[in-house]
C-alpha cells in the first residue's frame, strides 16, 4: 500500500492564459496553497504548474484557486500515479531492448 502522507500526492496542472498575461498569472499562481512550482512553456499550453496535496478535496481546492486567477482561460490536470509498494525486492528492471519505444528511441 502507498503511504499517503500529507503532500505526498502530486499533479501537474496545464494552463492556458489570455494573451500577454502569462507572467502575471504565474506570479499569482505561485501564491496558491499547494503550488510547488510553475513554469511558462511553449506548445499547446502556456504554463505547467506542479501542485502537492494530501487528498482529492485539497487538489480540487488548489485547482479551483488556479482557475480563478485573472487571466486563466482553462486548465487540464494530470494526477501523478504513485509507484506500487514493494516489500523485500526492488522493482523489476527491463533490458534495454525491452525499453525501446517507437522508432527505436529509448522509452524511459
Amino acid at each position: 500500500m502507498v503511504d499517503l502522507e500529507e503532500g505526498n500526492l502530486e499533479a501537474f496542472v496545464l494552463v492556458n492564459t489570455e494573451a500577454g498575461v502569462l507572467w502575471q498569472v504565474l506570479e499569482a499562481v505561485l501564491k496558491v496553497e499547494g503550488v510547488k512550482t510553475a513554469y511558462g512553456v511553449t506548445g499547446q499550453f502556456d504554463a505547467v504548474v506542479l501542485i502537492q496535496f494530501s487528498d482529492l478535496d485539497d487538489m480540487g481546492k488548489a485547482i479551483g484557486r488556479i482557475n480563478h486567477v485573472k487571466g486563466v482561460l482553462r486548465t487540464q490536470t494530470l494526477i501523478t500515479v504513485p509507484p506500487p509498494a514493494r516489500t523485500g525486492s526492488e522493482m523489476p528492471s527491463l533490458r534495454d531492448e525491452e525499453r525501446m519505444g517507437p522508432n527505436n528511441y529509448p522509452d524511459r
